[in-house]
């Protein structure tokens, strides 16, 4: 409860920051990172554990945002080819128009502070948001954020983000608007009658529903991940009241999924995760 009203005041106290300065925040820092460890979150994907990353589609004449929280230390060991060294930070800095390389057509980036100047143990965020636009293919687009890192030591230092030093990938995977990716994002369905609880949170080797429906009915579950691909769908029979459900999970790579529950176009659609 007390970390929790820690977090509550936290993010109070960033949003007022921004009011009495005369801005309205392009985004807003995740509070829960003031005291993590540096970098840019969500982190990079890891190609091992199948975690991190961007967890949303760009969808294809559609409004897209997903919002980075960035925490520059003061310190921060970095290998030079020679070992580990120490470097000292008073700040960084990325270019307002051309750090992020790799977005598709539509999709600008934009920082808080609008200067795109963070301060060392202060948190900022970069914000990706727009329209992609219909001259982008379909598919993945892998991006790179460069920083300029301004050192104790060396003066100011360029950095990609993700690379060697920093490894892992972030990508945007960009979908047509009639994909599965962009339609299990639209709210077609009415909304279904009753509850829908799924656990454990993360899932391990299987995810289970408890369904509480207020008629009887056939329905379909079905199974997406992040990019849209059908995983899995399981048409079952509700009765009238308390329903249960066991979907196997554990040949699903660790990630993301959205769960849509179907019964007649009542429906419900849920996002859970993966983790082996």
């Amino acid at each position: 409860m007390r970390s929790t009203l820690k977090l509550m005041f936290a993010f109070i106290a960033l949003f007022q920051m921004y009011k009495l300065n005369g801005q309205t925040p392009v985004c807003t820092p995740n509070p829960f990172y003031k005291d993590s460890a540096a970098g840019i979150y969500p982190a990079p994907y890891n190609d091992s554990t199948k975690t991190g990353g961007i967890d949303k589609s760009v969808c294809i004449d559609k409004d897209f945002e997903f919002p980075f929280t960035v925490r520059i230390p003061d310190l921060v060991t970095v290998d030079l080819g020679f070992g580990p060294y120490v470097l000292g930070l008073e700040g960084a800095s990325l270019d307002t128009a051309k750090a992020v390389t790799g977005l598709p057509v539509g999709i600008r980036y934009f920082c808080n502070p609008g200067n795109c100047v963070m301060k060392v143990n202060v948190l900022g965020c970069i914000v990706l948001k727009g329209k992609a636009t219909s001259e982008n293919k379909p598919g993945r687009y892998d991006l790179t954020i460069n920083l300029k890192l301004n050192t104790t030591a060396f003066g100011t230092v360029e950095a990609a983000y993700p690379s060697k030093i920093l490894p892992g990938r972030y990508f945007l995977n960009v979908a047509a608007a009639n994909s599965n990716a962009c339609l299990s994002s639209d709210i077609k369905l009415k909304p279904f009658e009753g509850s829908v609880k799924s656990f454990p949170v993360p899932a391990h080797l299987e995810l289970r529903f408890t369904i509480l429906a207020l008629k009887s009915g056939s329905s379909n579950l079905t199974i997406h991940d992040i990019f849209g691909k059908c995983i899995s769908q399981t048409r079952i029979q509700l009765h009238q009241g308390e329903n249960q459900l066991v979907i196997p999970v554990s040949q699903f790579a660790n990630g993301t999924y959205v769960y849509t529950l179907d019964q007649g176009g009542l429906g419900v659609s849920r996002k859970f995760s993966v983790l082996h």
